[in-house]
């Protein structure tokens, strides 16, 4: 009775072992290599050992290893269907794994075939690769079993997807990603150079600081994706983590913070926002310098505690500048806009990471490339146009204020020739009523006292002198004898009284004009005769005064030495010309060149009743 209860307790035992062995091999899938293979995620082949309780060994695609266990072992089978050897490469996402211990299983003795890790220099890397990548060479229809373990840091979580490719698959794959890696950090050149160059016209602080930024952040994606290390370290140095990729993370997030600030103005619209942006910014400065460079073992032993200080600090941080964006939208909604999308695609990319990292709970790789690259790259485009934005409304706020300035000095220079026209006014009525009669009335005391012929005479031409003078400055001939009469009587006394010829014309000329327009014009035309006898040299001026089909077109031209009109800045006398001739709704152009004459032409709207 015994032997038979012994019996079956050792055949129940024996079944027991057996099923939970079947159990075990059922989740060990051999990977087939065959003709058609490209690549395979070894997640889906694998058993997990050592594994705790938060490490996720089904629900995810990749590997996530929590915050407790430090090492991790992977077995998985391969076999080689092929007449021929075949070339594999086993390729980890992750960069910053602190120990790869690949190993190959033959007649149940485990065979080191690779270690390396951050834990160890660059050149323990079988392959000069950005990423972990593990050759795997396999003899025809071989079937080999390895054993993979993974060390990770004390204290923090892991999570990378283990892709086994064929050679050429991972050419092309790599070749790929060179071309998108060159875009980005092209992209970040040309905005780098750009900001530069801007910030050395305008000085204006918050370009540098766009650069500073885009190279910190060029340099934190470098590390984040393997970069960093491949070009800028010899392979005899290790990779430093919190050297070569925590600083420059928090490097860049300070910039960042700081030139959202310059950008969206907060210390003129949201100051009380920006003091608590800049207490956020002190804190995380001096926590993570103090626990990543001083007080390591303090942050090992609780890395899950402070990540969730960080995270809530990083949350804060989020709300408040986007509160900030929301309150400058009103004033400017292009700019706002485009930082507004770029920020959008920092918190994306960024959120990604942290699900991915830190929880295990999203799958961010594409092309073996991080979802944070690729925000990364639309937040760098976003940020640029962000920083044209700024500088167009530069230019346009220089383009106000300088055509309020031209609308000022019109209005200064139209206010100054009225003042001299009304003065002129005031002075040619005192020549001519006030000292012209008291010319006229020491003449007659003279002859009537002295009877002296000479001083009779000298008299009557000081009061000749006065009439010109009076009649020079105030042409009340203007109002009785009409413009063109005016201008021609004007140019027949200065062919008199000087050896300038002046050749004087008029075609279909009104004879009347609305008496601000004659005054202004002839004002125009008195101050370019004034400028040919005093500056040109010239020997013949030719005037023509001409009525076109719904304008008025007035012509002075000299054969003088001329000037470089386009070079020499116009005088007072110019400014006075074109700005009365504006004042009637007209054009004056001038031109002119070294010895060859001046032009002036003058055109006003004329319309024929």
């Amino acid at each position: 009775m015994k032997k038979n209860s012994f019996h079956r307790g050792f055949t129940l035992l024996l079944i027991f072992g057996l099923s939970a062995l079947l159990k075990i091999e059922s989740q060990i899938d051999t990977l087939f290599i065959d003709s058609n293979f490209q690549q395979a995620n070894l997640k889906q082949f694998s058993l997990i050992k050592n594994s705790a309780q938060n490490s996720h060994t089904n629900e995810t695609e990749f590997f996530y290893f929590g915050f407790e266990n430090t090492y991790n072992t992977i077995d998985f089978t391969i076999k080689n269907k092929l007449q021929k050897n075949s070339n594999l490469i086993l390729q980890f996402t992750y960069v910053y794994i602190q120990e790869i211990v690949l190993s190959k299983i033959v007649n149940n003795q485990i065979i080191p075939v690779y270690k390396t890790g951050t834990a160890y220099n660059l050149k323990t890397k079988p392959k000069a690769h950005r990423l972990f990548s593990l050759p795997i060479k396999l003899q025809p229809n071989e079937t080999a079993s390895f054993q993979l373990k993974l060390k990770k840091e004390k204290g923090k979580p892991l999570a990378t997807s283990a892709i086994i490719k064929s050679e050429k698959n991972f050419e092309n794959e790599n070749f790929k990603q060179q071309l998108l890696i060159g875009a980005y950090f092209g992209i970040s050149i040309l905005s780098v150079v750009f900001s530069l160059f801007i910030f050395y016209f305008l000085k204006q602080s918050v370009y540098l600081i766009y650069a500073i930024y885009v190279v910190f952040l060029g340099l934190f994606i470098s590390s984040y994706i393997g970069v960093f290390s491949q070009v800028f370290l010899s392979e005899n140095h290790k990779v430093d983590k919190y050297l070569h990729y925590v600083l420059f993370s928090e490097i860049s997030l300070i910039l960042f913070a700081v030139f959202s600030q310059k950008i969206l103005e907060a210390k003129a619209y949201t100051p009380k926002l920006k003091k608590g942006i800049e207490v956020l910014l002190v804190v995380i400065i001096i926590l993570r310098l103090l626990l990543h460079f001083f007080f390591t073992e303090v942050f090992e032993n609780a890395v899950s505690i402070f990540m969730k200080i960080w995270y809530a600090i990083f949350i804060v941080l989020i709300g408040i500048i986007i509160v900030q964006i929301i309150m400058y939208y009103r004033k400017n909604n292009a700019r706002t806009s485009f930082f507004a999308l770029a920020y959008i695609f920092m918190i994306l990319g960024t959120a990604a990471s942290i699900l991915y990292h830190s929880f295990g709970i999203l799958n961010t790789y594409f092309y073996d490339l991080p979802m944070l690259f690729y925000t990364s790259i639309l937040e760098v485009l976003f940020l640029t146009f962000t920083v044209i934005f700024m500088v167009k409304d530069i230019y346009d706020d220089r383009n106000t204020l300088s055509k309020a300035i031209v609308i000022q000095e019109k209005k200064n220079l139209t206010a100054f020739i009225k003042g001299e026209d009304k003065e002129r006014l005031r002075i040619g009525k005192e020549l001519h009523d006030n000292i012209g009669s008291q010319l006229s009335y020491l003449k007659r005391v003279v002859s009537d006292k002295f009877k002296d012929k000479n001083v009779e005479k000298t008299i009557d031409n000081i009061c000749d002198d006065v009439r010109a003078l009076s009649h020079e400055i105030s042409p009340s001939s203007l109002k009785f004898v009409g413009f063109k009469n005016t201008v021609k009587e004007l140019a027949n006394n200065i062919s008199e009284q000087t050896s300038l010829n002046l050749d004087f014309n008029s075609h279909n000329f009104p004879e009347n004009l609305p008496e601000d327009v004659s005054t202004q014009l002839y004002r125009v035309v008195q101050e370019g005769l004034n400028n040919i006898l005093k500056h040109s040299k010239a020997t013949q001026v030719d005037i023509q005064l001409m009525l076109l089909e719904d304008s008025l077109s007035i012509s002075i031209e000299d054969d003088g030495i001329g000037f470089e009109s386009r070079k020499d800045k116009p005088g007072l006398g110019l400014k006075n010309m074109q700005s009365r001739v504006q004042q009637i709704g007209g054009n004056l152009s001038i031109d002119s060149s070294a010895t060859q004459g001046t032009l002036i032409l003058i055109t006003i709207p004329y319309k024929t009743t």
